[in-house]
């Protein structure tokens, strides 16, 4: 699957400046997913605004997870996000789903694409990987499948912004507000399948504190949930 991605300054601050504006005053604010997915593939940008803003906070967490394998403080994983947001934008009509879940696929495809390109930048090489490209794709599936496990059941009481299905999403935008220690340990530990012993060591802490943090982590993540 080919994305256009729009990489011109001018246009990407543009979108970004009509999809703030149109947000201030949407009346298509609170809606459920399936709704803004209808009419965004209809042609309505008010839709496809509030819809992109609501997966906003769960691209950014995606591409949190894989740049600290890849590349580290080479890339921000906020701009990866209005980067995707930006092509999904552009090419909503190639979307075919329905349900939220088929489009936080669809926007993990676009992602993955914009990773493997940031890596091979950061590498000096122009040739595609396929293991590479697979690796990152697992990565991120791995990262979205959390967000969708057993322990978003156990944290979450979705609002009224979100629908049972979509608690994955207010999940992500928690996971986001925490400080990073405590978002850190929950991604080492849940995310990346660690034993706390080698999140210790990757985070310079022992395995006691490491432990300890981890607890108040899911804690605080809970209490964002309520």
């Amino acid at each position: 699957m080919v994305f256009r991605l729009c990489t011109t300054p001018l246009l990407y601050l543009l979108v970004l400046h009509v999809n703030v504006s149109v947000l201030e005053t949407s009346h298509w604010a609170n809606q459920p997913t399936e709704r803004l997915l209808t009419a965004a593939r209809e042609g309505d940008p008010e839709a496809l605004g509030e819809l992109l803003a609501n997966y906003r906070k769960y691209l950014v967490f995606l591409a949190r997870t894989q740049l600290h394998h890849h590349l580290q403080a080479k890339a921000d994983p906020s701009d990866l996000a209005q980067e995707v947001c930006l092509a999904a934008h552009g090419n909503i009509k190639d979307f075919r789903g329905t349900t939220p879940e088929e489009f936080a696929g669809w926007l993990r495809g676009i992602l993955s694409n914009l990773l493997a390109m940031q890596l091979r930048k950061y590498l000096g090489t122009q040739k595609r990987d396929p293991r590479l490209e697979q690796t990152l794709n697992q990565g991120l599936n791995s990262a979205s499948g959390f967000l969708q496990s057993g322990i978003a059941g156990d944290v979450t009481s979705p609002s009224q912004h979100f629908a049972r299905n979509e608690a994955f999403l207010q999940l992500a935008e928690a996971l986001e507000s925490l400080p990073e220690d405590y978002r850190q340990v929950i991604v080492l530990r849940h995310v990346d399948g660690l034993p706390f012993a080698e999140v210790a060591r990757m985070m310079n802490r022992s395995v006691d504190s490491v432990e300890k943090l981890w607890v108040r982590g899911l804690a605080k993540l809970k209490l964002k949930m309520t």
